[in-house]
């Protein structure tokens, strides 16, 4: 054995003795957040707080006096270690990555693969416990790390309450049985204990209120070192909002009966605040706010009115403001998860700044559009097969200008290209309106006439956001299923491991097998299948070892008609062939389909191209910490200088809920703009200067024009001819794919696992679906039925599910 090996041997022990240590101390931080709701006597109750608080300006600066000390240090200060050190993991998994990388690559050269055997049993992770749709199951497919996930918060914040009102009762019951005359002078005792009962379910509201900014950020470093997708996370921010509404609900409604039975029914629209009392009418505004905003993001409002959810989405700065006004001092609960995301708003900002040349824009015959970026070298490195990117036009219209959508991409980092490719479907406004400026664009482009551009090639990219791990590759067999245009992220992971084969990375104990089922409604879908030629990539993957079997389904169409089930072979057959049994109508369909067309820009040579932007929320690591410590030190700080010199005199001028609201939201934007703003453009000059003295990306390896990018003003666009268009369609009518065209069916996926049983064995096999709610339910049951959790052979094989959201 080498020096070398030695030496890299050690560095890799280091690494993984420092991720371990971290990962301690986070779960340490992480009980220690826990335990203030199993073990805290919280409300703290001090008579002499106000006097301590009067007594030094150091207790006055940061409030440490009772309660608020305590909660600094069990709640505030835990989110911030985590956060902070959930960065340094996230770098150390990268440098283990290259050094394992590195490994494999030393032993393919030498000949020397050992591949050990791997485990092959279920994962929480990956194991789907909770697989049927219906009306007792709103959450979807769940794994078994869901359920766990979703029991474990439901037993905190139920036992955190139990608790509290158990001990509460029993101080009331204690004081009516010493005086039972006065006390019930005062109010029933039953009105008392739903009182008690009511405060209690606000205070419960507390934790998932403070846990839902944290999904909601698109570059959380939790959500990252969890390995949580923001798409994914996305469904657990809704799922903790609406705990939140219904423990909020509770707390409301109960406080609507006692005042009503209190006869003091005008309290509720009361403004009047005194000292750290609540003020109602804003807990009451606070709470309609937030039921309105949870009753327009549901999927059905969501999918038809987008510009409406979009709209009123942005009323949570008035449901935390108000919140604020009514219960100032729960502030301390989720003040950093809010610092958290306003930072993330902040990185996304400037990133977002950038205007990224569009490269080329192209219409399938299918009407989906293809779009190819520019990307930056060390940005390439941060995005993976998986990753998903926030795309805006402002030139499509002034009311969509503002609009960010979500797509996935169909490239993979390892391509040479350094081009980013992404398809999407027009179903909505926002897509729908960009197909008609790009169709209008090629009409203007065929003209010989100069007229004004009637689309600007500029968009605004913001990511790469989704899953960092490519853990498919740990799988020797694996299972592809997508959806119609939910094929994109599959076609992603098909490049990636095409790309990998060609560089010679392939172990023992990396892909081998690759089964693609698409389904599809009508031919004309396939052209997104075959935007991805395999031989492109990798011309001989099979002589290398790599299977890749492809059956695509097309279900909306001779089946339709009472015509036979055919079944076509994809690499010989010419597709096409398959509309001729069809009646006249659907050939009249044919007659009006978009034909496929590519538009770009005539360029001048030398001039730059502008790629997306590398200082975001996945930026640089040690960049983003240094802007989060920045923004909360600045935060923190403000915030006590205000309570030294603006909060003067705490018995006399005590200031009301709403001023200390406005100034904490004052603090919040002086801590993130005026201090960690400076950090972030800081790192933007000196990205500027690097990527000015490195040379641009070789983008001339693609076949399209790639030269200077568009600008704003008029243009002259290049269209391809008809000529060309028809050429190009009659080399595309026979898929690349090795495979099968199934035409008039749908897929038996009990057949199709059953299959996949008996061919392979002993085996871990990776099941990824793109696809409709009721296409993942249905795989995800094939995978529960077919993987056996107890008394499983060496011959068994699992099924590891795995959900790709394409869409938001």
């Amino acid at each position: 054995m080498s020096e070398d090996m030695v030496s890299q041997g050690r560095q890799l022990l280091l690494l993984r003795l420092a991720k371990h240590a971290l990962i301690s101390i986070i779960l340490s931080a992480s009980l220690l957040w826990v335990s203030w709701w199993l073990v805290s006597s919280e409300p703290i109750k001090d008579p002499k707080c106000l006097d301590r608080i009067e007594g030094g300006k150091l207790s006055r600066f940061l409030r440490l006096d009772g309660k608020y000390g305590l909660i600094i240090m069990y709640q505030a200060m835990p989110v911030l270690v985590i956060a902070i050190l959930s960065l340094g993991v996230v770098e150390l998994r990268k440098k283990i990555g290259r050094f394992l990388d590195c490994d494999n690559q030393r032993k393919m050269k030498t000949g020397n693969v050992n591949p050990s055997e791997k485990v092959v049993r279920p994962t929480f992770s990956t194991y789907p416990l909770l697989a049927r749709l219906g009306w007792w199951n709103p959450f979807g497919v769940l794994t078994v790390a869901e359920v766990l996930m979703i029991v474990g918060i439901l037993l905190l914040v139920l036992y955190s309450f139990g608790r509290l009102v158990h001990l509460d009762f029993k101080t009331i019951e204690e004081r009516y049985r010493a005086d039972p005359v006065g006390q019930t002078l005062r109010a029933p005792i039953s009105l008392r204990k739903l009182d008690t009962a009511a405060e209690h379910l606000g205070r419960a509201a507390i934790i998932p209120f403070a846990l839902l900014w944290i999904p909601v950020s698109r570059g959380s470093p939790i959500l990252r070192l969890l390995n949580i997708p923001f798409e994914h996370a996305v469904k657990y921010h809704i799922w903790l909002a609406t705990f939140t509404l219904i423990l909020l609900t509770g707390h409301s409604v109960s406080y609507i009966i006692y005042y009503c039975r209190m006869d003091t029914a005008y309290k509720i629209f009361d403004w009047v605040t005194e000292r750290e009392r609540c003020s109602l009418v804003a807990g009451f505004i606070a709470w309609i706010s937030g039921l309105l905003m949870w009753s327009t993001s549901l999927s059905y409002f969501r999918r038809r009115w987008y510009e409406m959810f979009f709209g009123i989405h942005h009323l949570y700065i008035v449901f935390l403001l108000f919140w604020m006004y009514h219960a100032f001092w729960t502030i301390h609960f989720f003040i950093l998860p809010i610092l958290l995301f306003v930072i993330d708003r902040l990185l996304r900002m400037v990133q977002s700044r950038r205007s990224v040349d569009v490269l080329s824009a192209k219409v399938l015959k299918s009407g989906a559009i293809q779009l190819h970026f520019p990307i930056d070298p060390q940005a390439n490195q941060a995005y993976h097969a998986l990753s998903s990117w926030y795309l805006r036009f402002p030139s499509l219209s002034r009311s969509m200008k503002l609009q960010w959508h979500f797509f996935s991409v169909t490239s993979a980092p390892s391509d040479e290209t350094m081009q980013l490719s992404i398809i999407i479907k027009p179903l909505g406004k926002w897509t729908c309106a960009l197909q008609r400026r790009l169709l209008l664009a090629a009409e203007e482009a065929r003209s010989n006439q100069p007229r004004k551009c009637p689309f600007s090639f500029k968009a605004g990219v913001e990511g790469p956001y989704g899953d960092e791990t490519d853990f498919y590759i740990r799988y020797s067999t694996i299972v592809l299923i997508g959806g119609g245009i939910g094929v994109t992220p599959l076609l992603a992971i098909l490049s990636d491991v095409l790309h990998r084969t060609r560089a010679t990375q392939m172990n023992a104990s990396q892909t081998r097998s690759i089964h693609l089922y698409h389904c599809i409604r009508k031919v004309e879908e396939l052209c997104v299948l075959n935007s991805v030629n395999p031989n492109d990539i990798c011309p001989e993957y099979e002589k290398q070892g790599l299977r890749i079997c492809v059956s695509v389904y097309v279900t909306n169409s001779s089946s339709t008609n009472g015509c036979k089930y055919r079944e076509i072979d994809l690499k010989t057959a010419n597709y096409l062939s398959a509309k001729d049994d069809r009646n006249e109508t659907e050939q009249n369909e044919d007659e009006n389909c978009i034909s496929a067309v590519t538009i770009h820009a005539n360029r001048s040579v030398n001039s730059p191209v502008e790629t997306i932007s590398t200082v975001g929320p996945k930026g640089k690591s040690s960049w983003v910490a240094i802007t989060m410590l920045s923004s909360i030190a600045g935060f923190y700080i403000s915030w006590g200088l205000s309570n030294v010199y603006i909060v003067k005199n705490i018995r006399n001028n005590f200031p009301t809920n709403y001023n200390r609201a406005h100034i904490v939201i004052g603090c919040i934007i002086f801590g993130t703009f005026l201090l960690g703003g400076p950090v972030v453009m800081l790192w933007w000059l000196m990205r500027k200067r690097h990527s000015a003295g490195s040379p641009s990306p070789n983008l001339r390896k693609v076949n399209i024009a790639t030269a200077s990018p568009l600008e704003t003003q008029a243009q002259e666009y290049y269209c391809a001819t008809e000529t060309d268009i028809d050429q190009e369609s009659s080399e595309q009518q026979c898929s690349p794919w090795n495979g099968k065209l199934h035409i008039g069916d749908r897929p038996v996926w009990s057949d199709i696992f059953d299959s996949l049983e008996k061919e392979y064995n002993g085996q871990n096999i990776g099941v990824l679906v793109s696809g409709s709610e009721s296409m993942q339910a249905d795989v995800a049951s094939e995978c529960q039925k077919h993987t056996k959790v107890l008394g499983a052979s060496s011959l068994s094989n699992v099924f590891h599910y795995h959900s790709v959201s394409f869409e938001l």
